[in-house]
């Protein structure tokens, strides 16, 4: 898969190092896009990190208006289960292109969706938005959330200064995925913190990084109550 983000304006000098790609400054606003391309018979965990126009839902976000993504399934979660499972289908069988309309998906900053693509061809997706600037609060709630960065963000998620997700509790955990592969990063799970064999608020098998601000992944919140994972980007860089 790839990725070109395109943030215009501050954004550029703003993020310094941090994994936000930005390219050609025009004005002041942090708009963006996001190329993915699907590789044949991979699932990938997809976050859309930028507001859409006039939403996020599926059939905005996804348009299916010429069958491009028939046969593809999306698979949302919610509550600790799988809710809703939308199927590409071609605009004869649904004007939506997607079996019940699209909109029943919505792909909010912060939130992610499992993308499967089963056929022998790739698929290519462009997203299109704003970047929101923070500070954004994504409430991962106890249990399992599927979630993403808020902001086109990649890289640690601990230290770099945009994500800074760094108020875990003991026996938290984050699950990656690897489209290529087909597996799950560090052998299931990297996990977080003081786990009894000498780790002091520390992952076990280091930092968690996300490789592509399109890159959703698995967060299990061990406590009781919401973590509120936030993050922090400004246009002023203030």
């Amino acid at each position: 898969m790839r990725t070109k983000t395109l943030l215009l304006s501050a954004l550029l000098g703003a993020l310094g190092s941090v994994s936000v790609h930005a390219q050609n400054v025009y004005s002041l606003n942090a708009v963006g896009y996001i190329n993915v391309t699907f590789a044949p018979g991979t699932y990938t965990i997809l976050t859309v990190p930028l507001v859409g126009s006039p939403d996020n839902t599926l059939n905005t976000l996804l348009p299916n208006t010429n069958g491009q993504y028939k046969k593809a399934q999306v698979f949302a979660f919610s509550g600790g289960a799988f809710t809703i499972t939308e199927i590409g289908v071609s605009t004869n069988a649904n004007a939506s292109g997607w079996a019940t309309g699209g909109a029943d998906v919505s792909l909010t900053p912060g939130s992610a969706v499992w993308f499967y693509n089963p056929t022998t061809a790739a698929m290519t997706a462009t997203f299109v938005g704003t970047v929101l600037t923070g500070p954004v609060t994504n409430a991962l709630i106890p249990g399992f959330n599927l979630v993403g960065s808020m902001v086109p963000a990649s890289g640690d998620l601990a230290t770099n200064s945009i994500m800074s997700l760094t108020n875990y509790t003991k026996h938290d955990y984050v699950y990656t995925y690897d489209p290529a592969s087909a597996q799950y990063s560090g052998q299931d799970s990297v996990v977080a913190p003081g786990n009894g064999t000498g780790y002091d608020n520390e992952w076990t098998l280091g930092d968690p990084i996300i490789s592509n601000v399109y890159d959703g992944f698995w967060y299990f919140n061990n406590a009781t109550t919401n973590n509120n994972w936030v993050e922090n980007y400004s246009v002023s860089g203030n």
